[in-house]
């Protein structure tokens, strides 16, 4: 009898998945996206653009919770070597990307 051959080495959809985004190993607990406040701060940063903009101070929160004690490793990979800054240009491509990979409907 021939061994089995596994068929998907995919992480299960309920498991943490590890990913690495523009330099920045995160690894995300896919029930965060089962959380009220990742739904309130995803609408606010979705809105942000065709309200007043106050949604968009939801990005601080929202990084902070997604990317947990690897926040910091997250600014500092984004940040410009040249002027210290953490563009809201690149982090917008960070989640744009990190969400890509890790959420769960995707």
């Amino acid at each position: 009898m021939a061994a089995k051959q596994p068929q998907d080495h995919k992480t299960p959809k309920n498991q943490p998945k590890t990913v690495e985004v523009m330099g920045v190993t995160v690894t995300v607990d896919p029930a965060i996206f089962n959380d009220l406040d990742m739904v309130e701060y995803l609408y606010d940063l979705q809105t942000a653009q065709t309200g007043d903009g106050s949604g968009a101070f939801a990005i601080v929160p929202f990084l902070k919770k997604l990317c947990g004690d690897q926040y910091t490793a997250m600014k500092d990979a984004l940040r410009d070597p040249d002027t210290g800054r953490v563009s809201i240009d690149k982090v917008s491509d960070f989640i744009a990307q990190l969400l890509e990979q890790v959420a769960p409907n995707s």
